[in-house]
């Protein structure tokens, strides 16, 4: 008898799961599988994402343009993962690596220049991969950096251009 209930119940629930979608109910929620889904910025994209076939450089721009727009730069503190002044190919593989292993909800990782925040006279610009979060103060940053595995990691104030 105790066999039968929990069959029943079992049956039960997988035909209410099959059925309760066709019930007017709210559809579950689906994500695009990933290939369908290229954008990496973290702002709005009204433009199509450049595709993989596009010069390095549109597709650095790209995120850039869409990175800067989604922050507003008040003197937070972030955690600089990279700063390369080399060619377009390779700041994009760089950025593009350091993203997959470092990003996530807590620590979204954006691509600026430094032209984007304030600098020195004598800085030319060059590419920058930082690592956003609740980082009141630089020994948060530096703390923080001691967790993960990279090369070059330091604190970096994220104030706007003068």
């Amino acid at each position: 008898m105790q066999m039968y209930r929990i069959v029943s119940l079992i049956a039960g629930a997988v035909l209410a799961a099959a059925v309760l979608p066709w019930g007017g109910g709210a559809e579950p929620v689906r994500l695009a599988p990933v290939a369908a889904r290229p954008h990496i910025g973290l702002g709005p994209s009204p433009q199509s994402w450049p595709g993989s076939d596009d010069d390095p450089r549109a597709q650095l721009d790209f995120t850039r343009r869409d990175d800067l727009a989604a922050l507003s730069l008040t003197g937070q503190f972030a955690a600089e993962l990279a700063a390369l002044s080399a060619d377009p190919a390779t700041v994009l593989a760089e950025h593009q690596r350091i993203r997959r292993e470092i990003a996530g909800d807590e620590h979204p990782v954006v691509l600026l220049r430094s032209t984007d925040l304030a600098h020195p006279a004598t800085d030319r610009g060059v590419w920058l991969t930082l690592a956003l979060g609740d980082f009141p103060d630089r020994p948060s940053v530096t703390g923080w950096c001691r967790t993960i595995s990279v090369p070059h990691c330091v604190p970096r104030r994220l104030d706007p251009p003068r």
